[in-house]
């Protein structure tokens, strides 16, 4: 009954993919001529390896159908409530009375945070209830900047009261506070004062996810996502979103990379999405006033383009940024602009014609949860992830893919002509952008996925997604290195043979030159498997039936060159240099790229002509709704022809007024081909046309809706790890998909801060995450009783109320589960005043334990591979005890080892350390590693502390940033105070522990009403508050020298102590990866006698924070073992022993 249980609880079929490896293999190794003669006589035609038969997936994302849906605060908008039609938005203000209402067409409001700070705010929303408006994405939000009084930009805090408002008279027509472009902020201003930036993909991605817990839970967790970038999945997974929408211009990114992004996300999540049109380009603001401002800005022809578009791609809302009206910046009454016009053209467009159907996407670009991928960006001339690192090679494989559907894209923003800013499509936009943490159900939407990047992160559980999806139809195209941990049954290893540039690559009947020399791979395929291409009798592309389905595999390790071109930066962007192109060092291999044209032409519904952009909706049976669109300044010939059948019918669709003669139409003041032709087969530079297609003989597959899986209840997972749990989940992407809550061991509830638990709990509220005690162990080890007759008893008593009062400040059902061999012993009391439930004990022989109506997982590692196969009962669970006997010795005293971020227990930490008793004396953590224990927890921490003899520094320059962690000044006051509490508490704690020292940092500028003279003066006030606060605790605090903050460096920083009034418990700390090997010496000799430590490392980037290691540093390792008195800390990323014990070596503290 147990293995039944099991297996009908597992979501994806993992014997399935048992029986598929089961196929008959043949060796390649070493590419023998024989093997593939061999194959050569069973292979079939090669364009029929290529040959899909469409397949329409002709279904709207209904939110209701997604688990997530049921976890958000605020139930996801439905286009149930947009009435089943695509919304308008009239403008950027609320009105109160029909004196300011919009005279344009739309019932959409989007207002400022002015609205917030609106003495008549109750009386704006009664007007707006009553004439049933949507309130529509209120902006304005600046993170850490000053409110100003009367609204306008600035961190905005909502309180309750308007909340409940929001609620009582908009309801469902309040789409959600703006989270928009805070991606943009995040990585253009906020990224590079992590301390430190850590050049890891998953480490950046659980950096940057604060920063948007803290906008969201400022607005209440009730929020949309108007967006710039491409950080959609990272924000719809949270469940603060419930409305997605991506800012479209001649700028930042192309919109129809961005639009691939969020239809996936959309997809991926259950979060509908709507269209926003900006009025800026990369010179300016289009603004039809007396002052010629529409010279400015985006071309009109490119907004009307943009409406379109959005429209098909299925929006529930077109917005305007401003400029329905002629005036200044959103006047939205008196005379229309050609916005204006246009604008009301689209509303008529669809009040005519209704929905446009379902968007047509076939195909999806799979990528790893953690790749933090970014489009090439031609402005920066670089191709970077997270802002920050650079590209790797599978990130130059998801570029290349998606410029195979939007050659060009990263031009957009860098040319007067607009280049870029839309793409023509060679596949139609065809196209959705999807992650590694997509549940089969979203997969199985798309005939073809394509292994886009390096799928790194996914593991065991990716592994079976994709075999479910292949073996129900699928065709999944993939590179070796990835093709190699879904199938390791198929031995796919690196042949160390370099093709050069030259070399002929024959697929099909023909043979292609390769510019560029790659190498390939070798593998054991099963006995079915077809060859594609060939470099002679060496097999390049393969394709593998499998199940229902086939895998196209390319025997390179990510279909690129693997010696970069020789490539020349474009010259630095500004006004006037827009004619450049931006060059790429390693591009799709021609025998590759031609393999993949061919594949997605063959899912092509439609052609149009060549150079034109177009979209394809299903409207139902043989009926189709196409948008065909002219990117360029020149009239471009045009024919609709059908792949799936007879065209029957074609009939356009009116948009209303032309509005080529506008003043505006083309970009940036150029005139483009005005006498060009617009009729039946020529459409008009920069125009969009829409047209109802009916097709007879239809050869397509309409899927069946695809049920989502039901929310989780009653699935635990158990943990030991209180501290960073919130961390923990997140990197466990698919988490929600098998649990609903986590068992935390009762022991570690105890170690928890009060305050630490409250501050966490919101975001355990947010994702409803039911957090019990998990009490097993404790019993089964008789530290618990329920026998009175034993001490214990007392004990047992008094912890299970403590851990019961701090489970009621979590989220959950507050359960105590304790195991079933103590049910009967049980006092009644306790059954009464608690939430006991019974469960088995740890079993040796199962990895899942039950009680009524939950189970809950043991699984002694808490990576998520680990814990997929422990579910699936295919892994052992072994429980390591950390003994650690040593002490430290005399010597070492002033070596200190900097913990990882969130490590959770310094015993086990050091232990890890192989030469942590050779080298060092102290460890240094961070000051969330003392806010997060209760006092009583260290203090018995503390006993093994003093037993080895170790030293414990505490550094708060991980969290001072002042958005979103601490701050210094008091720019936003309720954060202000926070921190000042959470220094105290900190340095309170410190001060019972015995501890001497504390790390801080001043901060960064404020983007807006607030002087950095006034963050100065505000920060020598914090710090003289705090010195004399850490004196009376007989603490030192250190001031760290950081790269872009104010008073940054060593001679400011000690200027800033004069100031204050130097007292003895006040220094200063020098940290190396802020100073290059020129600037160290002079810096420590700046700091005199107020130097207490130095932080070791070197620069390892001039944009951001990045530490580089003290053996790469160049620094003098003797000059710095010489300094007296003065504590060296060392700081390595990443934490591993080789990595330690290389710095170790360096410094001369280990032989």
């Amino acid at each position: 009954m147990l293995i039944c249980f099991l297996y009908s609880v597992m979501r994806y079929r993992y014997i399935l993919y048992l029986l598929s490896s089961f196929l008959p293999i043949v060796s390649i190794e070493g590419y023998a001529a024989e093997t593939i003669e061999q194959k050569e006589t069973c292979k079939t035609n090669y364009s029929q390896s290529l040959t899909i038969t469409p397949a329409i997936y002709p279904y709207l994302v209904e939110p209701k159908d997604y688990p997530e849906y049921y976890r958000r605060p605020y139930p996801s908008l439905s286009w149930k409530d947009f009435g089943n039609k695509t919304q308008f938005v009239v403008g950027r203000n609320t009105p109160i009375d029909s004196t300011e209402v919009a005279e344009v067409k739309g019932d959409v409001y989007r207002p400022g945070l002015s609205l917030m700070c609106d003495k008549n705010f109750t009386r704006r929303l009664q007007f707006m209830s009553k004439n049933n408006f949507f309130v529509h994405n209120i902006g304005g939000y600046g993170p850490g900047s000053a409110m100003p009084v009367y609204g306008g930009f600035g961190e905005c805090i909502v309180p309750k009261w308007q909340i409940d408002q929001i609620q009582r008279y908009i309801g469902n027509k309040f789409t959600g506070f703006d989270v928009g472009e805070q991606d943009g902020r995040f990585n253009f201003t906020y990224r590079h004062i992590i301390e430190p930036y850590i050049p890891d993909k998953k480490q950046q991605y659980l950096a940057s996810q604060p920063y948007f817990d803290r906008v969201a839970s400022d607005l209440g967790n009730w929020c949309s996502a108007l967006s710039v970038l491409w950080y959609w999945h990272p924000i719809l997974k949270e469940g603060y979103t419930m409305l997605a929408g991506s800012e479209t211009q001649n700028k930042i990114t192309n919109g129809q990379v961005q639009y691939m992004h969020l239809r996936g996300a959309g997809k991926q999540y259950g979060i509908l999405w709507y269209g926003d049109v900006s009025v800026f380009d990369s010179w300016g603001c289009k603004i039809y006033d007396d002052k010629n401002g529409f010279k400015n800005g985006g071309s009109l022809s490119l907004m009307k383009r943009s409406y379109y578009t959005q429209y098909m791609y299925n929006s529930t809302i077109l917005s305007m940024e401003h400029g329905w009206c002629e005036g200044a910046w959103a006047t939205n009454r008196g005379k229309l602009s050609p916005i204006g016009i246009m604008h009301n053209d689209c509303v008529d467009f669809v009040h005519k014609y209704g929905q446009p159907g379902v968007m047509v996407t076939q195909i999806a670009l799979l990528n790893d949860f953690y790749s933090g991928w970014m489009p090439a960006s031609h402005i920066a001339a670089s191709f970077r992830v997270w802002n920050g690192m650079p590209y790797s090679s599978g990130d130059y494989l998801t570029d290349a893919l998606v410029s195979m559907f939007y050659p060009h894209y990263e031009r957009s923003g860098f040319f007067y002509d607009e280049t870029g800013a839309m793409c023509a499509t060679p596949y139609g936009e065809n196209v959705d952008a999807l992650l590694s943490d997509a549940r089969v159900e979203t997969m199985k939407q798309y005939p073809v996925i394509v292994a886009a990047g390096d799928l790194f992160s996914g593991g065991r559980e990716l592994t079976d997604k994709i075999n479910d999806y292949v073996l129900q139809g699928g065709t999944f195209v993939v590179t070796a290195k990835n093709a190699a941990r879904f199938w390791p049954e198929w031995k796919i290893i690196e042949k160390n043979t370099l093709f050069p540039a030259g070399t002929k690559v024959k697929v099909g009947n023909e043979q292609i030159v390769e510019q560029a020399a790659f190498r390939l791979y070798k593998a054991d395929l099963p006995e079915n498997a077809q060859i594609m291409a060939k470099v002679g009798k060496f097999p390049t592309v393969w394709c593998i039936p499998v199940g229902k389905g086939r895998v196209i595999l390319s025997l390179t390790e990510f279909g690129l060159n693997s010696q970069p071109y020789r490539v020349q930066p474009p010259s630095s962007w500004h006004r006037g240099e827009f004619n450049t192109y931006l060059e790429r060092p390693y591009r799709l291999l021609s025998h590759f790229e031609t393999i993949l044209d061919e594949l997605f032409s063959s899912v092509n519904l439609f052609s149009v002509g060549k150079d034109l952009g177009y979209i394809v909706n299903y409207l139902g049976k043989g009926k189709y709704r196409l948008a065909v669109y002219n990117n360029t300044l020149k009239s471009l010939p045009f024919k609709i022809e059908s792949h799936i059948g007879d065209i029957e019918t074609i009939n356009e669709l009116s948009t209303g007024n032309k509005l080529f003669s506008c003043a505006g139409y083309w970009p940036h003041e150029m005139k483009g081909e005005v006498e060009g032709k617009d009729d039946e087969s020529h459409i008009y530079g920069g125009d969009i046309r829409l047209f109802d297609v009916t097709v007879k003989n239809e050869k397509i597959n309409v899927m069946r809706k695809i049920n989502q899986v039901s929310p989780v209840t009653g699935s635990y997972l158990a943990t030991d790890n209180m501290m960073y749990l919130k961390e923990v989940i997140r990197t466990m992407p698919t988490f929600f998909d098998y649990f609903d809550g986590v068992a935390v061991d009762g022991r570690a509830v105890l170690q928890m801060d009060d305050k630490a638990l409250a501050r966490q709990n919101e975001w355990y509220t947010l994702q409803s995450l039911d957090i019990a005690a998990d009490l097993r162990s404790g019993f089964d080890s008789g530290y618990w009783t329920f026998d009175i007759q034993k001490s214990a008893f007392q004990r047992t008593k008094d912890d299970l109320n403590r851990i019961s009062k701090k489970l009621q400040l979590l989220y959950g059902k507050h359960s105590l589960l304790i195991p079933c061999a103590y049910k009967n012993q049980c006092p009644d009391e306790m059954r009464a005043y608690y939430n006991i439930c019974f469960i088995d004990s740890i079993s040796e022989n199962s990895n899942w334990s039950y009680g009524k109506n939950f189970r809950l997982l043991d699984c002694s590692i808490l990576e998520w591979d680990d814990v997929y196969m422990a579910m699936r009962e295919r892994c052992v669970n072994k429980q390591l005890d950390v003994t650690v006997d040593k002490k430290v010795l005399p010597v070492n005293a002033n070596h200190i080892l900097t913990l990882e971020r969130y490590e959770k227990d310094i015993r086990k930490a050091v232990s890890g350390v192989d030469c942590f008793f050779d080298a060092f004396g102290g460890v240094c953590v961070t000051a969330e590693y003392i806010a997060n224990k209760s006092l009583d927890a260290l203090l018995e921490e503390k006993k093994w502390w003093d037993k080895i003899g170790l030293s414990v520094i505490v550094s708060f320059i991980e969290e001072i940033n002042h958005f979103p962690g601490l701050t210094l000044c008091d720019a936003v006051p309720v954060y202000y105070e926070r921190s000042m509490d959470y220094y105290k508490d900190v340095l309170s704690k410190m001060g019972h522990l015995g501890l001497k020292r504390a790390l801080f940092t001043t901060q960064a500028p404020i983007e807006a009403n607030y002087s950095e003279q006034q963050i100065y003066n505000k920060m020598k006030e914090s710090f003289k508050i705090l010195s004399e606060y850490a004196g009376q605790r007989q603490l030192k605090i250190l001031l760290t020298n950081t790269r872009f903050r104010i008073a940054a460096d060593v001679k400011q920083q000690k200027q800033m102590l004069q100031q204050i009034g130097v007292s003895a418990n006040m220094g200063l700390a020098v940290n190396l990866n802020h100073l290059s090997e020129q600037e160290y010496s002079q810096s420590i000799d700046d700091a005199g006698h107020l130097l207490d430590v130095v932080i070791l490392g070197g620069v390892g980037s001039m944009e951001h924070s990045e530490y580089l290691p003290i053996a790469e540093s160049g620094k003098s390792a003797d000059k710095l073992n010489r300094l007296k008195d003065v504590l060296l800390i060392e700081k390595v990323w990443p934490f591993t022993n080789e990595s330690i014990y290389k710095d170790c070596q360096y410094m001369n503290w280990v032989k």
